[in-house]
């Protein structure tokens, strides 16, 4: 008890001291504000390291859009970069890490003692690091690639984790001591691995190699066409029909599908989705992104007056089933629904002689047209051919066979079909068709199969070189196998006129048949 009443008393005489204090103490005379810490450029770059082995660049880089010190971390598994505005005396930004899908972090790296550098991340730890001198590559290797194929790397003999979504063609090892490595190379759809080369000198077939890197070199793994490889598309090619939707199912390249779906929602208006995407095998599934639908609007007689793109975003899928039949699921779709489309055969073509008329249904955007048709026969280049003579007329000579839309005229044509024989095997032909039109255009490749005669080689013209744009004035080109040469036959159409142009010219081709 007398413990506590003593406690008591000192703190009452202690806030009576402080009292008296404060009424005798004389006022205090304000200090001067603090001096603003003098703001200097940024100047130590390089390489540091802290005692863990975590590594810490600070660059300068001119070379970019906004130019700036380019800051990278290797923190334990933490890889991470991007460039960092100056703040104050310290970088302070964002840096977007290697890790997909994760969120930047957030640094302020600043100077520490007499050459070193403080990294603090924002709501993690903070990291010492001092100049690091890095050894200098005295090996160099560099790994490359000829034909369609991917490699892949790792130090040691165990192989390298191959990441199918993002493969290389290409790498560069630099060394500062010789160190054993581990290659792989796997090839692409449609190719075969040959042989690695070692500085152009064959060095091994096998796929995997480990190898010593003690001095500078190139290595090459080499691929070449399969020869027995067909795009897995080429078994479901062809035209399908679900109520008032048409869809043409093509292949493109040695793997890749390309689809087109009309929907006609009236006689001068129709819906039109552009997909391009890989089919797997194992579940016979078209998984797409970048879809692009368009609205088109048609005039009286049938060419285009506009073309709305509605978006270019689109995703979903396509299936194709054992009983010659697709279902289309459309990911942006209102009506919540699948739809299933039917193989649409084609009946044999009958036997037709030379001038024969007839009346045929064809499907434009959706819409069913009747079309009027005559069977040519040219003993001369040796093919027969149904025309639309009610829309074109025909030009024939010695070498060529032409159809010349019937509102251009012979003067000036715009909108017509050439049909020329040439005494080369149809990869030489392709080649030569290529390098006239790749002067001007970018080109799009795929295979085709016509009714009457086969597989034939497609190539597209309608982009302007280098651009995105498209051309005024177009051609497709399908380049016709036969038996001692080729027929080459080339669409001429203007680009307001391309969708309705296109699809005729596409339906008269299909009758086309070798003699």
């Amino acid at each position: 008890m007398k413990k506590l009443i003593c406690l008591l008393l000192a703190l009452c005489m202690l806030f009576a001291l402080a009292a008296c204090g404060a009424e005798k103490e004389a006022p205090a005379e304000e200090s001067p504000a603090p001096a603003e810490p003098e703001i200097k450029d940024w100047t130590r770059a390089g390489y540091f390291q802290d005692e863990a082995g975590d590594m810490l660049s600070v660059t300068w880089m001119e070379d970019i859009d906004e130019p700036g010190w380019y800051v990278g971390v290797m923190i334990g598994e933490l890889m991470a970069g991007g460039t960092l505005p100056q703040e104050g005396n310290a970088l302070h930004g964002n840096l977007s890490t290697w890790e997909e899908g994760a969120e930047p972090i957030v640094v302020t790296v600043s100077e520490e003692g007499e050459d070193g550098l403080l990294l603090v991340i924002e709501g993690g730890e903070s990291y010492h690091f001092t100049p690091y001198e890095m050894p200098e590559a005295t090996i160099v290797v560099n790994i490359n690639t000829e034909g369609m194929g991917n490699i892949d790397w790792a130090e040691g003999e165990e192989a390298p984790e191959i990441d199918p979504d993002f493969p290389y063609q290409s790498a560069y090892i630099g060394l500062a001591e010789p160190k054993v490595h581990t290659f792989v190379a796997w090839p692409q759809a449609g190719s075969v691995f040959v042989k690695w080369t070692k500085n152009g000198e064959d060095f091994s077939t096998e796929p995997q190699i480990t190898v010593l890197l003690d001095e500078s070199a190139e290595f090459v793994a080499v691929f070449e066409e399969d020869p027995d490889w067909q795009n897995p598309v080429m078994n479901f090619v062809g035209e399908y029909q679900c109520d008032r939707a048409h869809a043409l199912v093509e292949c493109s390249g040695s793997e890749d599908a390309h689809i087109t779906i009309t929907w006609g929602s009236s006689a001068c208006e129709s819906a039109q989705w552009d997909i391009v995407g890989r089919l797997d095998l194992d579940t016979l599934t078209v998984s797409y992104s970048g879809c692009t639908k368009s609205i088109l609007t048609y005039g009286d007689g049938g060419e285009l007056v506009s073309q709305v793109t509605e978006y270019e975003d689109g995703t979903g899928t396509i299936t194709f089933h054992d009983d010659g039949t697709f279902t289309w699921h459309e990911d942006q779709s209102v009506y919540g629904t699948d739809m299933l489309f039917q193989w649409a055969p084609v009946n044999p073509a009958p036997v037709r002689q030379d001038g024969e008329r007839y009346e045929a249904v064809i499907t434009l955007e959706g819409m069913e047209e009747t079309v009027r048709y005559e069977h040519i026969v040219n003993e001369t280049l040796g093919f027969e051919m149904d025309y639309d003579y009610e829309r074109f007329e025909r030009y024939t000579s010695a070498e060529t066979e032409s159809f010349l839309s019937v509102w251009d005229g012979p003067g000036n044509p715009v909108n017509y079909l050439e049909v020329t024989y040439r005494a080369e095997d149809p990869e030489t032909a392709a080649a030569s068709v290529r390098a006239e039109l790749s002067q001007e255009y970018d080109l799009y490749e795929s295979t085709r199969v016509l009714d009457g005669a086969g597989e034939c080689l497609y190539i597209e013209a309608s982009v302007v070189k280098g651009t995105n744009n498209m051309a005024d004035q177009l051609q497709a080109v399908y380049i016709i196998p036969a038996s001692e040469g080729c027929f080459v036959a080339t669409a001429h159409y203007e680009a307001v006129a391309a969708e309705g142009m296109a699809k005729r010219f596409a339906y008269m081709l299909n009758t086309f048949s070798v003699r």
